[in-house]
């Protein structure tokens, strides 16, 4: 309206200010809460015959890895290798690639898929796990996380054991400002870092 057609002389909202930046969400989700979820989705290690057992391992592979549910819908079979998974470009929220490394736990959830989609590991779609496991976490009687909840509690706990630098490469964060954001140990934990006693695993 200013600058194309001239109708105004003075942009009406450049004194505008901004509203500020929500306080990021730092919600864990604890064993416990694992636990429940997975019963309720009927999970276990043998073969997957329902919808809600792949969505079992594949919120499982979240907690493991980190990855997006986008990234874990996406993921296909042919991107699988023994100790790491392949994200191409613009498969990932950054539209940048990147492999995600793959602990021996988090390659035995994988390969608990076997035979259930042949091109996709999971065989999901991102709506059909975000419905999925809202359905089953009220049946768990369980509220307060959501499945994206389950990277910022794969980041936490991963922040214990991997310097921040790889923490950042293998969650896709371009800053180690990202890192602090995920990274939820108490002053307790930290005390006990430098001394050299093991951290206390997180409750909340």
């Amino acid at each position: 309206a200013r600058r194309d057609w001239g109708w105004l002389s003075v942009n009406p909202i450049k004194d505008v200010r901004k509203p500020s930046e929500p306080d990021h969400r730092e919600v864990l989700i604890s064993l416990a809460q694992q636990r429940k979820m997975l019963r309720a989705l009927g999970w276990s290690r043998g073969p997957v015959r329902s919808v809600s057992h792949a969505v079992a391992n594949c919120f499982l592979a979240a907690l493991q890895t980190g990855m997006r549910a986008g990234e874990l819908c996406g993921l296909r079979w042919d991107d699988v290798r023994d100790d790491y998974c392949i994200l191409h470009t613009g498969k990932t929220k950054t539209g940048k690639a990147r492999n995600v490394p793959l602990t021996p736990t988090a390659r035995r959830t994988l390969e608990l898929m076997r035979g259930y989609d042949d091109d996709l590991v999971f065989g999901l779609k991102s709506q059909t796990l975000d419905a999925m496991f809202r359905k089953y976490r009220g049946k768990a009687g369980l509220s307060g996380f959501t499945f994206h909840d389950a990277r910022h509690t794969a980041a936490t706990r991963l922040a214990q054991r991997l310097h921040v630098l790889e923490l950042c490469k293998l969650f896709g964060w371009t800053s180690t400002s990202r890192a602090l954001t995920y990274f939820n140990a108490s002053a307790s934990d930290i005390a006990k870092r430098i001394t050299g006693a093991a951290p206390t695993p997180q409750s909340h």
